[in-house]
């Protein structure tokens, strides 16, 4: 009730359903596979938790570039029609570079699998091109609900994957299918989400002509370009920077440290991210609404800042002092270190959960040069000091300290970012 409570204050009345609709559907999500990792980590050695957090990151990293972030495009013009045509240029991205990506490893095998590692990759590498599809399938189609209001189907597909995913790795660890069941299960998640999610968009006819046609498809992407040219680098160097550990751990460690990390980021990480990812679907819908009509963003981010922080912040304490125990007791003394990681973790993570809604706010203002600016020193600042803290310390703990305290210094340069930009007002609108 307390959380509920919260929510509802933050936003409108029908602003508050939208996001309780994501909300709920997000918190199922969320917690089937938390719930499934009580079960998997007595199936599932580390090792094989490291490849899978590994493959996991590779698919979030390539999903960032599959669509070039066209589906954000999805909902800022006010015509659907040209909502329409944005929407089916995004899944026509996905298709080719998902068919690129697998020529790439075809031809390209053995040099990408030694960058990756062979251990850590191998043959999985095969399955990435699915993965990616059905990402940028699932994208696309999250935004074209979201322009739509149908927030419920955005609440089910998520469900759908997770829930499809959690059977299938319990199912194969049962069966001792154990060296590839936790990647099988995800790769299944991935494509039921997808499916249901390409059903639910095409029945409104994506593809009648009076509403498609390549020329028009062409001239909306020029129109929206720095979407694709900006954004993309931006989510690619981002999403590569959050999974940075995962990628370098394995190289300056072992896959037993990455797995510790993902373990602990996916515990800590999954209720801030699915409360904050719900009201930034719906603020973004929001914000670009009151963009449109020339008013001020300035008291939406305050108001989204203020209640998020007294939402997380008694959570963020108590995890903070209780964490390895925590970790102990639900997954066994093995997995102690993800608890002292979780510690480490909790600041950055705390303010980064203020940042993620909000960050929609760039995109509306079309600020993107400078996210993209912000994001590359980011990438830069964390790798080094993952590096600093192998080589001049030879500590994993200080290799995560340092990644978690370069992330809260750069979050909170971003907050009173966003704070300032969020006064801009136009009295042009969006076409």
């Amino acid at each position: 009730m307390f959380l509920i409570d919260k929510l509802q204050n933050t936003f409108n009345k029908e602003t508050y359903k939208n996001v309780f609709i994501l909300f709920t559907g997000s918190s199922l999500a969320q917690t089937i596979p938390l719930l499934a990792t009580l079960i998997l980590t007595r199936f599932f050695t580390k090792e094989q938790f490291g490849v899978f957090f590994f493959y996991s990151s590779l698919c979030m990293v390539l999903s960032m570039v599959i669509s070039l972030r066209l589906e954000l495009a999805i909902v800022l013009p006010l015509k659907k029609d040209d909502g329409k045509t944005l929407f089916f240029s995004s899944l026509l991205t996905s298709a080719i570079l998902s068919f690129v990506v697998f020529l790439a490893i075809f031809f390209l095998y053995k040099p990408i699998a030694t960058v990756l590692g062979e251990k850590n990759i191998g043959k999985l590498l095969y399955l990435l091109p699915i993965s990616t599809f059905s990402l940028g399938i699932v994208q696309s189609c999250s935004f074209w609900f979201n322009r739509n209001n149908n927030f419920k189907n955005i609440s089910i597909t998520k469900i759908t994957k997770s829930t499809i995913s959690s059977i299938i790795q319990i199912s194969l660890g049962i069966l001792s299918f154990l060296k590839y069941g936790l990647i099988i299960g995800l790769i299944s998640g991935q494509l039921a989400s997808a499916i249901y999610s390409l059903y639910f968009s095409f029945k409104e006819k994506i593809t009648e002509s009076k509403y498609f046609s390549f020329g028009k498809m062409f001239t909306l992407i020029n129109k929206y370009k720095n979407i694709p040219i900006f954004n993309t680098s931006i989510s690619v160097s981002n999403t590569l920077s959050n999974h940075l550990p995962i990628f370098l751990l394995t190289s300056f460690y072992s896959l037993e440290m990455v797995a510790f990390y993902g373990l602990a980021n996916r515990i800590i990480a999954t209720p801030m991210s699915l409360i904050s990812q719900s009201v930034g679907e719906v603020l973004y819908n929001e914000a670009t609404k009151r963009y449109n009509n020339g008013q001020s963003l300035r008291s939406l981010v305050l108001s989204t800042y203020k209640k998020l922080a007294k939402l997380a912040l008694i959570p963020s304490i108590i995890l903070l002092i209780i964490a390895p125990y925590l970790f102990s007791f639900l997954f066994g003394i093995e997995w102690r270190l993800a608890g002292t990681f979780t510690q480490l973790l909790i600041p950055w993570l705390f303010i980064g959960f203020l940042n993620l809604p909000t960050s929609y706010i760039i995109t509306i203002l079309n600020k993107q040069k400078q996210l993209l600016i912000y994001n590359i020193l980011l990438l830069i600042f964390r790798f080094f000091a993952l590096y600093i803290g192998f080589k001049f310390f030879e500590s994993v703990t200080y290799s995560i300290f340092l990644f978690a305290l370069i992330g809260v210094l750069f979050n909170l340069f971003l907050l009173f970012y966003i704070i300032k930009i969020s006064n801009t007002k136009t009295n042009i609108k969006i076409s």
